[in-house]
């Protein structure tokens, strides 16, 4: 019974019934002792109107939007009415021509509710024991490796303006002056750079856009120091480089990125088990494929 209890189309269908009794509460007419409920009646009674308003303002939070229902005034209201009314006389009337049938973006509404009612019933009981996320975490260490990242400001002498050797030549220049030149004075100094001029936890990949996937590599034989240090080359001309920090690549422990690693597990357990669910529902229709050749 336990076992039977845990599964999730048994949920969907329990879901799915509740579901269809809101609707038919909700969706109904309601009438008093001096109506007839019929397609013609239109009832605009509060919970009518309250449904209506937060299904038009995207929000659903009842106490809220009664209190919003209390606060509007006469005229307010009865533009809240005609407007229900409006949409409950055309709606009624799609149904009367039977303009659902066929219309695919209907169905594919209608999919997208069951997928949505799919997704409440399987995305309980997936919070994973020590050991089970970090089997997980395991078979995807991979996934959360982490990129080095470089922190680090320069002084560029660009090659355009008398080629390589004359750009290495001034950078030489200046290094040999550089003690007094302060992470803050960088810009002050050599010719304007492209990109950036300070370089603050940035990523491998980003700075190889920004200078050249050499200009990376030497990066990473420098020693991290309040010192200048190079000339370094990139594909524009060379850098004096005041490298502040530099992060090693690697894989993080888990308790590292737990966060990011329990909602990748909690979506994977969800996506899993949906398709499961899914899975069942097909399970229980006959399929049969009747192609006919083209003509």
């Amino acid at each position: 019974m336990v076992r039977l209890l845990k599964q999730p189309l048994l949920h969907f269908l329990l879901l799915g019934a509740l579901l269809f009794v809101w609707n038919a509460r909700v969706s109904a007419p309601t009438a008093t002792d001096n109506d007839v409920v019929n397609d013609n009646v239109i009832v605009v009674d509060r919970t009518s109107l309250l449904d209506y308003l937060q299904y038009q303002a995207k929000a659903f939070d009842p106490a809220s939007f009664n209190q919003q229902l209390d606060a509007m005034t006469a005229s307010e209201k009865q533009k809240i009415v005609a407007d229900y009314v409006r949409e409950e006389a055309l709606y009624r009337e799609a149904l009367r021509m039977q303009m659902e049938t066929g219309d695919y973006i209907i169905k594919q509404r209608l999919v997208q509710k069951v997928e949505f009612l799919l997704e409440n019933l399987v995305s309980r009981d997936v919070e994973p024991d020590e050991a089970t996320l970090a089997a997980f975490y395991a078979e995807r260490q991979q996934d959360y490796r982490i990129d080095a990242v470089y922190s680090f400001t320069h002084i560029f002498f660009d090659a355009g303006k008398d080629g390589l050797e004359g750009a290495k030549t001034r950078a030489d220049a200046l290094l040999a002056q550089s003690d007094n030149i302060g992470f803050n004075d960088a810009g002050l100094h050599g010719d304007r750079f492209p990109f950036l001029q300070n370089y603050v936890e940035r990523t491998r990949d980003f700075v190889g856009n920004n200078f050249s996937d050499d200009f990376v590599a030497a990066l990473d034989t420098l020693n991290p120091a309040d010192k200048w240090q190079g000339p370094v080359a990139s594909r524009y001309g060379y850098h004096l480089v005041l490298l502040t920090s530099r992060s090693e690549p690697g894989i993080p422990s888990l308790n590292a990125v737990r966060d990011r690693v329990l909602d990748d597990y909690r979506y994977e357990t969800l996506v899993r088990s949906r398709e499961a669910a899914e899975q069942e529902i097909v399970a229980g229709y006959e399929v049969r494929v009747e192609l006919e050749p083209a003509q």
